[in-house]
């Protein structure tokens, strides 16, 4: 055979085998579910197969537990399933169902057990973890003064009866602002007030409703512009009222 016709015998061959000796990828599937208990959350995590966990192809549709309990995270991407058992643990409830096109995350628990929902993608292995922010005033080892990435910190701070101060730092939070809460110890929100950072720098004063002495927290928080789920946390145990 002249050479031509043999290198143009072999391309065919190979074009000919070329689906059956190149497997596609496996899809992005959904494998199983973790719960664990923490001091200031609950943890449940989703583990993945097939690719990479993309936190932009998550967005909340039920991102407030504290009134019903309920989470709702679907997740959009082709060709993404589940094969991931339902768990219940740590008195929640975590299933992924099946979608036309996507996924749901669905947690449920007691209504008003937790305040926040926040997530993060994370590599090696991929998984999506999802945390349940608990509702009642932090323990000394739930309690942060300052976020771990710097988003976000309570600088200092001081409550007397009718009045809360507060200050602190922020870093790269959109349109620089915040949310300073003064939180019942049932979780509910006694007062609050929006305020804005300069210079990478916040400071709010204001007073709050009579009440009776009580326990409670201070927070400041930030939301996601995107879907309303946590964004950034600092939050300490507080008297307040008398």
């Amino acid at each position: 055979m002249r050479p031509k016709l043999a290198v143009a015998a072999v391309l065919v061959a190979f074009a000919a085998a070329a689906p059956d000796a190149v497997p596609r990828s496996a899809p992005l599937t959904a494998t199983g579910i973790r719960i664990a208990d923490h001091p200031g959350t609950v943890r449940v995590v989703v583990d993945f197969t097939g690719g990479r966990v993309l936190e932009g192809q998550v967005v909340a549709s039920d991102p407030r537990p504290f009134g019903d309990g309920r989470v709702r995270l679907p997740m959009t991407r082709r060709g993404v399933r589940t094969v991931a058992a339902p768990v219940r643990d740590e008195g929640v409830s975590a299933a992924v169902v099946q979608r036309s096109g996507r996924i749901a995350i669905r947690l449920d628990a007691a209504a008003r057990r937790f305040k926040y929902v926040g997530y993060q993608a994370l590599r090696s292995p991929p998984r999506l973890a999802i945390d349940l922010y608990k509702s009642r005033p932090p323990s000394p080892a739930a309690e942060i003064r300052r976020a771990p990435d710097g988003c976000l910190s309570l600088s200092r701070f001081a409550i007397g009866p009718r009045r809360v101060t507060a200050s602190g730092r922020e870093l790269q939070l959109f349109e620089h602002s915040l949310i300073l809460r003064l939180r019942r110890a049932g979780g509910r929100i006694h007062d609050q007030r929006p305020t804005t950072a300069a210079a990478r720098r916040w400071s709010t004063s204001f007073r709050y409703p009579q009440t009776r002495r009580r326990t409670g927290a201070l927070e400041a928080v930030a939301l996601s512009a995107k879907d309303g789920t946590l964004d950034c946390l600092t939050q300490v145990r507080v008297r307040f009222g008398g």
